[in-house]
């Protein structure tokens, strides 16, 4: 009697295929999964946003590289408070069908869940419990309490999200996590470190290529533009070696994906230092765009502080940065060190340090005959650790394995 495959279910509050970098992993996943014959579907529990662009396609799609995606509430994300309601319930509804028909059919499936929202885990890990359901759990990071308001609905927010990450996370077949802190925050849990393994984002090496254009800008910065990532510090070495005769301009490519932009905010603190003719940015642009953009840029930074959230994640942008093949100076946030060697693959600046960002930057403009070994050994590095291709047959025999 032949036996019947298994089926992999995607389910996520990200954007699919694209728009921004959850979607970008998320997609990656996929299509590492379709590499390696398995079969793969996405349901989408919330709409599109990014930015202002719109979704005009069909509430059930296909996307270029064969993943059929659906949305269970709207296509669009609403900004509206009642009608954000609507999709949820909306939303949630579907999304119990579906797991009630899995549950009910008895039906072997895997079931991959990219969210940190209670309302939407809760029915999927139940279901797991109920059916042949395997709940694999993604875990990105740890959202810290400063992020959320002080008020009686951010408590609430902060209580439900720990309720999330502490127990509900338990109820998993197995975890998948960006980050060796967030592994021992679930080792401390009392789960069994065999069911949790340490992937830190992917990246689609050949894509990110960088493209042989004429070097415009000194530094080139890429992502959510938010001062809590380090950006401010960025902005005070430039500041300091204005001071010292040394002109150092800045690419910052992107904006808030959803919402009010930052960069009316980011302008303004560029004029209160007096380096606003340093500094262009480019606003919310496509993945295209952003390698093109990062292409014309000598050295690419990432200067993020040492948080719970820098110390817990992997941002996907330091693979782009690794991919492009451009010398890369990053702080020495999170598992960082623990891949990449300072002074070999990467140049290495103190978190929370505007004096030691500078100082290595104009280290690495007074020695920038050294820097394309730096960049050639720290691509190799990365393309061993983050190239999607690679890291997909490791969380495949993760996956299948006991």
């Amino acid at each position: 009697m032949k036996s019947v495959a298994e089926e992999y279910i995607l389910i996520t509050s990200t954007n699919f295929p694209e728009g921004g970098p959850g979607a970008n992993y998320l997609n990656l996943f996929c299509r590492g999964l379709m590499a390696n014959g398995k079969q793969i579907r996405v349901y989408l529990l919330k709409g599109h946003a990014f930015g202002n662009t719109r979704y005009s396609g069909p509430h059930t799609n296909i996307s270029p590289e064969g993943v059929p995606y659906t949305y269970l509430g709207f296509r669009q994300r609403p900004e509206i408070v009642l009608l954000k309601l609507l999709d949820q319930i909306l939303s949630f509804v579907r999304l119990l069908s579906l797991l009630i028909i899995l549950v009910i059919q008895r039906k072997q499936a895997t079931v991959l869940l990219y969210n940190g929202d209670i309302f939407f885990n809760t029915p999927i890990h139940l279901a797991g419990r109920n059916g042949k359901i395997k709940v694999i759990k993604f875990a990105a990071e740890i959202i810290d309490k400063s992020q959320y308001r002080k008020s009686a609905l951010g408590r609430i927010s902060r209580a439900t999200y720990m309720f999330n990450f502490r127990y509900l996370n338990r109820m998993s077949e197995k975890l998948i996590v960006f980050s060796h802190y967030l592994k021992e925050e679930f080792a401390q849990m009392g789960i069994n470190e065999k069911r949790i393994l340490v992937q830190p984002n992917l990246t689609d090496f050949e894509f990110w290529q960088s493209e042989r254009v004429t070097t415009e800008y000194t530094l080139g910065y890429s992502g959510a533009p938010y001062m809590k990532d380090g950006l401010n510090d960025l902005l005070i070495s430039i500041k300091i070696l204005r001071d010292r005769g040394v002109n150092v301009t800045l690419l910052v490519v992107g904006d808030a994906t959803f919402g009010r932009s930052l960069i009316p905010g980011l302008k303004a603190e560029c004029n209160r230092l007096g380096i606003e003719d340093l500094i262009t940015f480019t606003g919310l642009v496509n993945s295209r765009e952003v390698r093109s953009l990062l292409s014309k840029c000598q050295i690419l930074a990432i200067t993020r502080p040492d948080t719970i959230q820098t110390r817990a994640g992997f941002p996907t942008k330091l693979g782009e940065y690794f991919a492009l093949g451009k010398p890369v100076l990053a702080t020495r946030f999170g598992d960082i060190e623990k891949y990449f060697k300072d002074g070999s693959d990467v140049i290495l600046a103190e978190c929370g340090s505007p004096s030691s960002i500078g100082a290595k930057l104009e280290w690495m403009l007074q020695n920038d005959g050294r820097l394309e070994e730096i960049a050639q050994n720290g691509n190799r590095t990365a393309n061993h650790l983050l190239e999607y291709k690679n890291s997909m047959k490791r969380i495949l025999e993760f996956l299948s394995g006991n």
